[in-house]
């Protein structure tokens, strides 16, 4: 059979880079809530052109198998009650998802396909071929999946991968590459922009006959097809996240793990791993291709990154578990036997010569054993065969695993167990136990405890490399060791308005400024957060050093993409109410952590102190207070032979400032940290409800910052004429802010001048210094009063840091649950 290649090599070699493929199974298809859930992450997570791979929905093939096993059986009635079944199961999916014309014609074919079946099991149409009659689950899938995202306004297509997959039938059909391989690219390399959704589990001979891959098959299907368009990436979406460091089912406080070599993946799944399956990686290109596991129940969860990875250090990553295991015995004086099952293309768990009694064993899952009995009788020595069962199987697998600690704690632990034996696997990527015993969780629990003590991981990407960001990264390397005590914390990049600097291993911080200026390369933030999650760390954390309008309107991507936030940028806490409160929807509704104490008092703890103060059961009444440490340093620097136009020249070169100071002048920075504190003791404030008075003149507005700078005098007379007034009653004018909740819950919030006397408290500060003036429910005769620096970069860096303490301790928490 000959398919020649119709599309240009720069075609070919587009889809190579562009296009990765998604699998998704029957379970995350299970009903219509699944199928938008999938939608939703092939329109967030998936490129514009990228193949989605679909098993059949639900127990969808379950339901098929039971129907052709009822028909051969000769029970047509209940054949027919099933099959009415089906169709009331898929028709609603339809019905569920689709309406108007997408529904019509999705029912419409729905009819015919299930008009035939009927016409099948009435014996008015004949259909031989069980694989064609199972193909139909994924077929419906496929087209279902495709109509939703055309619906959805999405550009879809679905794929019968029989119209390119071809194969010899086999147990195991044999892929025809090249043809397969020409079919598909003609198909998809013409349709730039168009997610495909393609069949998974079947293909068809050269003559068009229906095939199923067996097993498992839909991820087989996947890393083929990944494999025929040479992808870079498949990603897996399970009900899991990742492969753990037990079965979590089994096993209490394991741990997802982000990466795992093609041999430790390989060897997990020939023992038995419920998350992979051996097949899978048969067609992968290893040099070029990752497979990712995923959650499609939880994206923003840790996934597993399967590749060339080059981990030459020692360790065991899984311990994994067989309750059933199969043991053959074989006579070593039987050589031609012997022979057979070394021949045997099912590979054993392990095997082993016990030249005592001159006896060979071979190890296999129970989940065999129906295969392993046909093959004794087909080849008639099943007299010769000893089949022992009442055995289980425990083993630790890893990279170079002889050489571990962990190894000894292993052996050690089982040697006081009921143990068969103890053998390395042929590439040292695992240890095998074969025990003479039921398994037992608690020994599984055990053993997990003993062998695993993972330091979590956190990736840090640092957005903003101005003074605060400059200044983080200083002291971050100042205390790094002790940061790491809690986690492995790395920075995995660095970024300014324009350029990146990312490194998953982590940034080398030596003589950072000059290796950014070598390293980094232009880049889309919107375009990276979702390559975000590709990231081998358990966690990441974003930290927004920026004062940036489109980072903070970016955030609710970070929190869908799995991404905590550390913000010293005010713009998201203050925004608009509605955007405010979509971003706080979708931090819950993701469950990730969003820390910003500096955007209000720079380092002071204050947020922790209000938020403690209300979880333990007081009610905030009212905040007042210098809530700039700009304008606090300007008005406990200004005065009659001061010119204010000076100190707000001094304050930028010094960065006390906003990079544009008219954001402090203009009381805009004021009334977002006004803002900001409200909303954390959980008023409902907005812009419009804040009475303000700016120090701004119109005509300064709306200039560029350099002529802004140049007319800087224009505010001397009109603020000279200001602290004249104040000191005709000796006052000094002083820039205050303040909200305060009514009687009748309603809140009154103002930011503007007001005059102090000279001797109070707000009139004395240490320049720079912010002072929050506090009323409570048990603080209302005497306020509780936080003051302190308000300003600086050190300062806030600190803050920063507070912040990212805070995290720690959060995230290393979470993982002991």
């Amino acid at each position: 059979m000959v398919v020649e290649v119709q599309v240009s090599s720069q075609q070919i070699d587009t889809v190579a880079e562009q296009v990765q493929v998604h699998k998704f199974g029957g379970s995350s298809l299970a009903d219509a809530y699944c199928y938008r859930r999938v939608a939703r992450i092939v329109t967030e997570y998936a490129g514009a052109s990228d193949l989605v791979v679909v098993s059949a929905a639900g127990d969808t093939t379950n339901r098929i198998l039971a129907i052709i096993d009822a028909r051969q059986n000769a029970d047509e009635g209940v054949a027919e009650v099933l099959l009415k079944q089906l169709e009331k199961y898929q028709q609603g999916l339809i019905g569920d998802l689709l309406s108007a014309d997408h529904k019509a014609r999705m029912m419409d074919l729905s009819r015919k396909d299930f008009k035939r079946w009927y016409a099948w099991l009435n014996g008015e149409e004949t259909i031989e071929n069980r694989a064609e009659l199972l193909s139909y689950g994924e077929l419906w899938s496929a087209r279902l999946l495709a109509t939703l995202l055309q619906q959805q306004g999405g550009r879809a297509d679905w794929i019968d991968a029989r119209t390119f997959l071809v194969a010899d039938d086999a147990p195991e059909p044999l892929i025809r590459v090249e043809p397969s391989r020409a079919g598909l690219l003609n198909r998809i390399a013409p349709h730039p922009g168009t997610r495909f959704i393609v069949t998974g589990f079947i293909c068809a001979d050269p003559e068009g006959n229906s095939l199923i891959l067996g097993r498992n098959g839909s991820d087989y299907s996947a890393t083929l097809v990944g494999s025929l368009i040479d992808s870079k990436q498949v990603t897996i979406w399970k009900d899991v996240a990742g492969v753990y460091s037990a079965d979590p089912r089994k096993v209490e406080r394991v741990v997802s793990l982000p990466i795992l070599d093609w041999q430790e993946a390989e060897e997990l799944a020939r023992l038995g791993s419920p998350v992979l399956h051996p097949r899978t990686f048969q067609p992968v290109n290893r040099d070029r291709m990752v497979i990712a596991v995923r959650s499609s129940l939880k994206v923003e969860n840790q996934q597993t990154r399967i590749g060339q990875y080059e981990d030459t250090e020692p360790r065991g990553k899984v311990l994994t578990a067989l309750a059933e295991v199969v043991l053959f015995r074989v006579s070593l004086r039987d050589a031609k036997l012997v022979e057979k099952f070394e021949e045997l293309e099912l590979t054993p768990l392990i095997s082993w010569n016990d030249l005592d009694s001159q006896h060979a064993y071979y190890a296999y899952h129970q989940n065999h054993l129906y295969f392993m009995e046909g093959w004794l009788e087909e080849i008639d020595v099943s007299n010769q065969v000893v089949q022992m069962q009442g055995y289980s199987m425990i083993a630790l697998v890893g990279n170079r695993i002889q050489e571990t600690d962990q190894y000894k704690t292993f052996k050690q632990e089982l040697s006081e167990q009921n143990l068969k034996r103890l053998s390395f696997t042929p590439d040292n990527n695992a240890v095998v136990a074969i025990l003479e015993q039921k398994m037992d969780n608690r020994l599984l629990n055990r053993l997990h405890s003993q062998l695993f003590n993972y330091r979590r991981s956190l990736g840090v990407l640092v957005v903003g490399r101005g003074n605060i960001g400059s200044a983080w990264l200083a002291l971050y390397r100042r205390l790094r060791e002790r940061i790491n005590e809690q986690m492995d914390v790395r920075i995995i990049g660095i970024l300014n308005s324009t350029r990146m600097w990312l490194d998953y291993n982590g940034v080398d911080l030596n003589d950072w400024e000059a290796s950014f200026e070598q390293l980094a390369r232009p880049y889309d933030l919107s375009q990276l957060i979702p390559e975000l999650p590709n990231a081998p760390y358990d966690e990441l954390v974003m930290l927004d050093l920026t004062d940036a309008v489109p980072v903070a309107q970016l955030y609710p991507s970070f929190f869908a993409n799995g991404v905590h936030i550390i913000s010293a940028n005010k713009r998201a806490g203050a925004s608009n109410e509605s955007q405010y409160n979509e971003i706080r929807t979708i931090q819950r509704e993701y469950e990730r952590e969003w820390y910003y104490n500096t955007t209000v008092g720079a380092g002071l703890p204050l947020n922790y102190a209000l938020n403690d103060l209300r979880n333990s059961g007081d009610s905030i009444r009212s905040i007042s207070g210098i809530f700039s440490g700009t304008m606090s340093w300007l008005f406990e620097n200004f005065n009659s032979e001061v010119k204010f136009s000076d100190l707000v020249r001094e304050a930028k070169e010094r960065g006390l400032s906003e990079p544009d100071p008219r954001e402090d002048l203009s009381c805009q920075d004021i009334v977002r940290k006004l803002l900001i504190l409200a909303r954390e003791i959980g008023l409902r404030l907005d812009w419009q409800d804040i009475d303000v008075e700016s120090l701004l003149p119109e005509q300064l507005a709306d200039i560029s910052l350099t002529e802004f700078m140049d007319r800087l005098p224009e505010l001397d007379d009109e603020m000279h004429a200001l602290y004249a007034d104040a000191q005709k009653t000796s006052k000094v004018p002083r820039l205050l802010a303040s909200f305060a909740v009514q009687d009748d819950d309603s809140v009154r919030a103002r930011v503007g001048i007001e005059y102090i006397p000279e001797g109070d408290m707000l009139a004395n500060l240490i320049p720079g210094e912010n002072i929050f003036v506090i009323y409570t429910d048990w603080y209302h005769e005497m306020p509780l009063v936080i003051s302190g620096p308000g300003a600086g970069k050190e300062v806030t860096a600190g803050g920063v840091q507070s912040d990212l303490n805070q995290l720690l301790s959060r995230l290393s928490k979470k993982g002991l649950n």
